[in-house]
């Protein structure tokens, strides 16, 4: 009886972590839009995430709320998925991956634009931004062959974006800085969307595989 306690115990604890994956990128997307929708002379197309918080800004204040809080519960997924890790003996690679976006953004979030280390947290981020590639290669007899080609393609989009993103340091001729926005938002909400996808698809596995588990662990 102890024994079937503690896992469902243990097992709702991971739940809740997991499910922390697409809550943040629901929170993260909506907050963000609607934020940048209501700051005046502020544009999606062309202004960056972190102009809606920087310092001076009308909504320095609410950004830094939002951004902070969707920084801890990323770190908290992060923390579930290491949980599910040694849940179902997988390699904890893909976790790490996750903990390293995670903690960059922690960073980030102390530190608002213009000050320097916030660009030093964002670039270190790119390091997270490859969690697609790393989750492609080492669960891809896992979580099922869509989930390997959604990874793969989502780290094609993630990699084409930080492409365009970082373009403008050696080739600013490369497109209209008037849709800078655009491309830095392309490569943060798929991100996003990825975790939350990702968020789905572990509690449904971790369910599928500990229904019969659950069963065997209940008294007479």
């Amino acid at each position: 009886m102890f024994c079937s306690l503690s896992f469902r115990l243990l097992r709702l604890t991971m739940k809740n972590l997991l499910s922390l994956g697409w809550i943040c990128a629901t929170l993260f997307i909506l907050g963000s839009l609607i934020l940048g929708s209501l700051l005046p002379d502020y544009s999606l197309v062309s202004m960056t995430l972190s102009e809606i918080g920087e310092v001076g800004s009308a909504f320095y204040y609410q950004w830094k709320a939002l951004d902070t809080t969707c920084a801890i519960l990323i770190l908290l997924f992060a923390f579930g998925t290491f949980m599910f890790c040694a849940r179902h003996q997988l390699s904890y690679m893909p976790a790490i991956f996750l903990l390293a976006f995670a903690l960059s953004n922690v960073g980030g979030s102390f530190f608002p634009s213009p000050h320097p280390l916030h660009n030093v947290f964002g670039i270190s981020t790119t390091v997270g931004y490859f969690s697609p590639l790393i989750f492609y290669k080492y669960w891809q007899e896992t979580l099922g062959a869509q989930f390997k080609r959604v990874s793969l393609i989502v780290f094609i989009i993630v990699i084409t974006s930080i492409f365009f993103n970082l373009s403008p340091l050696i080739a600013r001729s490369l497109y209209s800085m008037d849709y800078y926005g655009l491309v830095q938002r392309s490569l943060g909400y798929t991100f996003y969307l990825y975790c939350a996808y990702v968020s789905i698809k572990m509690i449904s596995f971790d369910k599928k595989q500990s229904a019969p588990l659950v069963d065997r662990m209940m008294p007479l």
